[in-house]
């Protein structure tokens, strides 16, 4: 009778021992450099399914100006803020292009600020 939990020990009646570890994808295992090139591919091919290109017209890209300049982020992160703006403003939710501070979306306490003598 086998004991299941031993790995060690050699079947007289069966075949070789199995190797630990995963099985090689190919017909041997990959060395370092191919394990690390094959990871940098996949992942630039992640990244690419994740970006997009656009072209934009002049009034689009004025607009986009304004918007970094107005908030002093980079162009991707002003085209994140401007899409999420827009699809809040059309889920119901109002949505402010221009707006410098971001808590300035998020609801009041109801407390009027003080003012100074």
């Amino acid at each position: 009778m086998i004991d299941p939990c031993d790995h060690y020990t050699l079947d007289l009646i069966g075949g070789v021992r199995k190797k630990p570890g995963r099985k090689p994808l190919g017909e041997r295992a990959m060395s370092v450099a191919e394990r690390k090139r094959r990871s940098r591919e996949l992942r630039r091919n992640r990244l690419q399914e994740l970006s997009i290109t656009v072209e934009l017209n002049r009034e689009a890209q004025k607009s986009l100006d304004k918007m970094i300049e107005w908030w002093g982020v980079s162009k991707k992160e002003a085209i994140n803020r401007a899409l999420l703006i827009a699809c809040q403003s059309q889920t119901g939710r109002t949505g402010m292009l221009f707006d410098a501070d971001p808590l300035f979306l998020q609801p009041d306490s109801g407390q009027k600020p003080k003012r100074r003598k």
